[in-house]
């Protein structure tokens, strides 16, 4: 894994044997950085992925306070749009959570291989209620309008699956912009734009962030295709990740044809 020289910081991961064309774009969620990708990212490294896991702006560095308090919503989507356009041949990209909805934005009208959306925010006629217990604790935080960190004992009683699951992935919340955290509260009704690539919106079975029910109601709206995995929000983080991360390659490939595939290497001569 390095670090690219583009201007959103990308984590790279490159495989021993490249089989695709198309990089993987991952686009993390709220309260958090390219590094909650680094166990999906390996894992499609090993399949024949060029992973490119992307930090939205403010992740880090001497002024990340000072982009948060600018940053917004449109932001990221022009960021976003940016590293699409950046990319070699069109690229497959995976969005989480928050991440989701910039992605969809991004990539309307944008030429992309495919387009998976894991855990998004689908808009809900009555969010959980863990959704509302969050927004009425960090109320007076969003009030100042001061970039604020997750508190890790959220993260374990609503991104996981159960109480009694460890910390894994706690080490990825960075504090976020206000703007972004009003929109992963407020989550304003997406997908308007027109994607021309294949889509697939996976959810998790016991989210308690965005009901399944309101993923699979998002999926039929947008005409995608639906897939459900055990686990709570945290689906990029939760157990038995290498077999979900195969699901999704198969999916992948299947959808996107022979178009990504590399040439094989010609044969040596005789």
């Amino acid at each position: 894994m390095e670090k690219s020289g583009a201007a959103l910081p990308i984590d790279l991961y490159s495989p021993e044997r490249e089989k695709y064309k198309a990089p993987l774009i991952l686009i993390h969620g709220a309260w958090s950085s390219s590094t909650c990708w680094m166990p999906w990212a390996t894992h499609f490294a090993n399949l024949g992925w060029e992973c490119r896991a992307v930090n939205l702006r403010g992740r880090f560095g001497d002024n990340a306070a000072a982009e948060l308090k600018r940053l917004s919503f449109a932001d990221c989507v022009s960021d976003v749009r940016q590293v699409i356009r950046a990319a070699p041949f069109p690229p497959i990209i995976l969005a989480y959570d928050l991440g989701a909805s910039i992605a969809l934005a991004a990539a309307a009208e944008e030429k992309l291989s495919a387009l998976v959306l894991l855990a998004p925010l689908a808009p809900e006629a009555e969010p959980p209620r863990a959704v509302k217990l969050l927004r009425l604790k960090y109320r007076p935080l969003l009030f100042l309008r001061r970039p604020f960190p997750l508190d890790k004992r959220d993260f374990r009683k609503v991104w996981l699956a159960s109480g009694d699951e460890d910390d894994a992935g706690a080490d990825c919340l960075v504090a976020d912009a206000p703007a972004l955290i009003d929109a992963f509260f407020t989550r304003a009704d997406i997908g308007r734009g027109k994607i021309a690539c294949p889509l697939l919106l996976a959810a998790a079975r016991d989210d308690r962030i965005v009901a399944a029910a309101a993923q699979k109601a998002l999926a039929a709206r947008l005409g995608a295709d639906f897939r459900e995995y055990a686990g709570g929000h945290w689906l990029i983080g939760a157990a038995g990740g290498e077999e979900v991360v195969r699901d999704l390659h198969r999916w992948i490939v299947q959808k996107a044809g022979g178009e990504i595939l590399l040439e094989p290497p010609a044969a040596a001569p005789q």
